[in-house]
């Protein structure tokens, strides 16, 4: 049987309390469960976005930073 069952249309004016209750639940953990849904799909692509950031640092074809060549900087000689 298939997750997306035809949904029927509610008329509202014709329920009474009980089903007003039920129909405001439902409406309500629908809504709840698209946005955990929503959340859980951000998380993942961030997960997998920190995953391919730190997998790049990890190639070996990289090599680490070095210094060239250093000079004295002109205001740190002590001389005023």
């Amino acid at each position: 049987m298939s997750d997306d069952s035809p949904r029927r249309r509610v008329n509202i004016n014709k329920l009474n309390w009980l089903g007003k209750s039920v129909f405001v639940g439902g409406a309500v953990m629908r809504l709840t469960a698209n946005l955990i849904d929503a959340t859980a799909d951000r998380v993942n692509k961030i997960a997998a976005d920190s995953k391919r950031a730190f997998d790049r640092e990890l190639d070996p074809n990289l090599e680490d930073a070095r210094i060239l060549e250093e000079y004295p900087d002109a205001d740190s000689s002590g001389n005023a």
